[in-house]
This record gives C-alpha cells, sequence and structure tokens, in this order.
C-alpha cells in the first residue's frame, strides 16, 4: 500500500509541476533472439523512502553498465512490481563481462527545454535539454554472464536531494545536490531475481526458464 500512495503522490507532482509524465515503461520484454541470449537485471530504492526511485520526465535514475568493449548497456526501467522496489532490466545481451560503474541522474534544464517539447524519461538518449550527472561506486561491481541466464547486480540504495525539487523556480531545479548523494551496494541480493520469477505475464516465461532462483 506505502509503494501504491507514491505512486499517486508522484504522479500528482509530476502532472502539476512538469506537464507530463514518464514514471516507467510498460511491464514488456523482448522474447529471446536466440537459445544464448541472457538478461541483466537489477534492483534500486529510494534510500530515505526506501521505496521506487522518483523517476518522471524532470528526473531520473539509471545504472551506468559496461560491456567488456567499455559500450554503455541501455536498461528498461518499471516502478510498478510489488515485491520489488525499481527493476531495471537489459535483454537480449551476449554472455561475457559486465561491469556496473555506477548510476546516471538525468534532469531536465528548462532553460535548454524548446517550446512545444514534452520530455521524456530517456536517460540513455543524448537530448539538448537532458542534463547528465554521474555517481561512480567506490567499487565497481564485475559480472560474468554465462550464456541463456538471468543475472543480477544485486540492489542499490539510492539518497539524493534536489537544488529545487517540485517547489523550486530555478530551470535546473531538479538537478540534484552532489554532496547529496549516497549509494549503499549489495551485490549479493537476490530479491529481484526471486521477484522476476512471479511474473506471470507469458512473454517472461523463456526469460524466467533462465533464472536461477525461486519466486518469493
Amino acid at each position: 500500500m506505502k509503494k501504491w500512495s507514491l505512486l499517486v503522490v508522484a504522479l500528482l507532482v509530476a502532472l502539476t509541476f512538469t506537464g507530463c509524465m514518464s514514471m516507467f515503461t510498460a511491464l514488456t520484454v523482448d522474447p529471446p533472439v536466440s537459445t544464448d541470449a541472457s538478461m541483466l537485471v537489477l534492483e534500486a530504492e529510494d534510500g530515505t523512502t526506501g521505496d521506487y526511485l522518483f523517476n518522471t520526465n524532470a528526473t531520473g535514475w539509471a545504472p551506468v553498465v559496461e560491456d567488456k568493449n567499455g559500450a554503455i548497456v541501455p536498461f528498461k526501467m518499471v516502478n510498478i512490481l510489488a515485491d520489488s522496489d525499481t527493476f531495471y532490466f537489459a535483454e537480449n545481451i551476449m554472455a561475457g563481462t559486465y561491469t556496473l560503474k555506477g548510476f546516471r541522474h538525468v534532469y531536465t534544464d528548462y532553460g535548454l527545454l524548446p517550446d512545444g517539447i514534452i520530455p521524456n524519461y530517456e536517460p540513455y538518449v543524448s537530448n539538448p535539454y537532458h542534463i547528465r550527472q554521474e555517481f561512480m561506486l567506490d567499487k565497481p561491481i564485475v559480472l560474468q554472464v554465462k550464456p541463456a541466464e538471468m543475472a543480477s547486480f544485486g540492489k542499490y540504495s539510492i539518497s539524493s536531494s534536489w537544488v529545487g525539487g517540485a517547489a523550486g523556480t530555478t530551470d535546473d531545479r531538479w538537478k540534484v545536490a552532489p554532496s547529496s548523494v549516497k549509494i549503499v551496494s549489495n551485490p549479493a541480493d537476490k530479491n529481484m531475481l526471486r521477484a522476476v520469477k512471479g511474473i506471470t505475464n507469458a512473454n517472461w516465461a523463456p526469460w524466467n526458464a533462465r533464472n536461477p532462483e525461486n519466486p518469493l
């Protein structure tokens, strides 16, 4: 009930102060492109509230994960699972080495936003009105992903404060104050895998066949 209350509050705030909202992608997933296709998942929470991260078209977080060649792996984001906090996943990746370097905060700078443009939650797209802030982990998390495996980076608690937030009036009101950011890592946490295992959507069945955990 607490999480649904947070969703309602977040929706009202976003609609009031930003005019539009992109809090989560639908719980949709692309099917495996091959028998060896793998998936990466991780869970993140707001370190202050212990609930979903506040991800909207004005302010949002995303993991910074690199493959073995140093390319950034884009993750999808979902804020609707009852058994987890914010759910990030990247499907159809190849087996190999992946490194979670940290987390990216992207916010809308209203001084750079053209008239008539409504921003979206797009942490991996370079938009001129989106400003990126990257906060690296003290110790990057490295995973060796096997073929046909669903693997997890664990769970991360992110605490931060905006310079203004919804009540602010400056163009950069959704910027987070760097000194306020604290990230607590728990790479051994398996809750996200177990929560995913409980998804009954048929499109998730071939992926959950690659999930080594039992449902919650």
